[in-house]
């Protein structure tokens, strides 16, 4: 418990600190408005990145199943946040900020691919992400479908989600992001500052949703899902 509590507290605040200066060298590499990435240099900013990076830290520390589920998640914690930062800003999720989830899923994958005995579950365990990134690409084409604009960023973002969390972790991080934009709209139409068809950015909604289902992952009260 002690060790948890080190844990969290101190990679909350680094993950709080070192998110503000990487999510603006990105903001400003993607835009020619400098005054996009002010709202950065804002105290009560940093001060809230901080207060995130504890609360998401203490959140994942304290779910895992495994100290190696907690080292991943928690590495993840870092692209996540800074896409949600600057999706917010500029409304464009960085590719390198994709990649790096890529790299940390994939050796955590080869990870506990190493620990299992059974080939029949090292392939159980390959397909999953595999199943999560497609079933993630392929809802996608939905909103095209409905002529709903959606980026290539949230597209790729979206496919990246489902190997992290799998396919059945990915509806539920949807269904999470659903609601979430539900309540922000409502609260565009409550203040009058905009409605349902005011466009915002998917990243931050959706980043909220998979961070909550890799604390709370609902298989975790319906069993395992062959695949999902």
């Amino acid at each position: 418990m002690i060790v948890k509590l080190i844990i969290f507290a101190v990679y909350g605040v680094i993950l709080g600190l070192v998110t503000i200066p990487l999510s603006k060298k990105l903001t400003l590499s993607r835009t020619e408005d400098p005054g996009m990435a002010a709202p950065l240099n804002k105290l009560t900013v940093k001060l809230l990145c901080i207060v995130f990076g504890l609360v998401t830290s203490a959140a994942l520390v304290f779910t895992a199943n495994s100290y190696s589920l907690m080292v991943r998640d928690l590495l993840l914690l870092v692209p996540i946040f800074s896409i949600m930062i600057v999706d917010a800003l500029v409304r464009k999720i960085p590719n390198p900020l994709l990649l790096t989830m890529l790299v940390i899923d994939i050796v955590s994958l080869i990870y506990e691919c190493i620990k299992l005995d059974d080939p029949d579950d090292v392939l159980d365990l390959i397909f999953k992400p595999i199943v999560g990134v497609a079933m993630g690409m392929i809802v996608c084409i939905i909103p095209s479908i409905l002529k709903i604009p959606m980026g290539a960023g949230d597209v790729k973002y979206s496919g990246v989600i489902g190997f992290t969390v799998y396919a059945f972790g990915y509806f539920q991080a949807m269904v999470l992001m659903s609601v979430l934009v539900a309540l922000y709209w409502a609260y565009l139409k409550a203040s009058k500052k905009g409605g349902i068809k005011t466009l915002i950015p998917m990243g931050p909604f959706l980043s909220i949703g998979t961070i909550i289902t890799m604390c709370v992952p609902i298989t975790r009260f319906v069993g395992e899902i062959s695949l999902f």
